[in-house]
């Protein structure tokens, strides 16, 4: 799954939303994260990926278990609906 959406907050502050919105997904999820560099590792039953960051765009790059593919959908949705509240 993949899912982009462009910001102009700067670096610094980009980075500080991503952790709101992976600390989000952690707890609707059961995710946990690492930063990597700009690269935000996220893992959790499932699931795996990475948030990446850049000067005007972050992408989110989720690999979803079989079992999760058919919750594809609202897993989607949920991940939008924090990038807007977020960025």
């Amino acid at each position: 799954m993949n899912i982009s959406r462009r910001h102009s907050l700067g670096r610094t502050e980009a980075r500080t939303k991503v952790q709101e919105l992976a600390d989000d997904l952690g707890d609707q999820y059961g995710l946990v994260s690492e930063w990597q560099g700009d690269d935000l590792c996220v893992k959790g039953s499932g699931v795996n990926g990475w948030v990446r960051l850049s000067d005007d765009e972050v992408h989110v790059d989720l690999k979803l278990g079989f079992a999760l593919t058919m919750l594809e959908g609202p897993i989607r949705s949920t991940i939008e609906s924090l990038m807007e509240k977020h960025l």
